[in-house]
């Protein structure tokens, strides 16, 4: 603010501070300057240069740099050094959440597929049911369907279907035995049906 009563701006003080300094002078002392008939020196001719000190802490370190290896701190301290073990653990962590993942997919798909008759049944009900049915929001269909959905998948987990350690050939068998456990508690929940409808 006092610049401007006195007349000056800072436009003013810019200019006058690059003239009071000899910038020319001093860029012409201190730019590096390129010499197209010198040769720029080469690696080789570096490390012939050096001198025999040098040479011997050079000689520890890979002459050449390999692009694809990960860099490393050289002053990494022992906790650093733990993190970039713990590296390939975390992947394998990685590996069992997807195995646990595809297991819990595959056990949804079975015991949907295993239950499917009884899920037409309860999608029928929902779009061609009765008015009764409809406004009871086919409970009947629905209860019969999601026990036999948590039937299923609590027997695939029980049996560890496709677990990471089964063979196809144990999976094949729990497959089986889940099938023949949704047909017979199909066939008695047609026997209560029965009963109940009779009496």
């Amino acid at each position: 603010m006092s610049d401007r009563s006195s007349g000056t701006t800072p436009r003013d003080y810019v200019e006058s501070f690059a003239k009071d300094k000899d910038l020319e002078n001093y860029l012409s002392e201190n730019q590096p300057q390129y010499d197209p008939n010198k040769s720029t020196p080469t690696i080789e001719q570096q490390q012939q240069q050096q001198t025999p000190s040098e040479k011997t802490t050079s000689d520890s370190k890979p002459s050449t740099f390999n692009f694809h290896e990960r860099s490393k701190n050289p002053f990494a301290n022992e906790q650093q050094q733990t993190k970039q073990q713990e590296i390939p653990q975390k992947q394998n962590v990685m590996y069992v959440v997807r195995d646990f993942l595809d297991q819990k997919k595959e056990i949804h798909e079975i015991a949907v597929d295993n239950c499917a008759d009884l899920h037409s049944d309860l999608l029928t009900c929902f779009k061609d049911g009765s008015w009764w049915d409809k406004a009871k929001m086919c409970e009947h269909q629905k209860q019969k369907f999601w026990n036999c959905y948590n039937k299923q998948k609590n027997f695939l987990k029980d049996s560890n279907y496709r677990g990471p350690d089964n063979t196809p050939e144990q999976d094949s068998k729990i497959y089986r035995d889940s099938i023949l456990l949704s047909n017979s508690n199909n066939n008695k929940e047609e026997k209560n049906d029965k009963n109940t409808s009779a009496a």
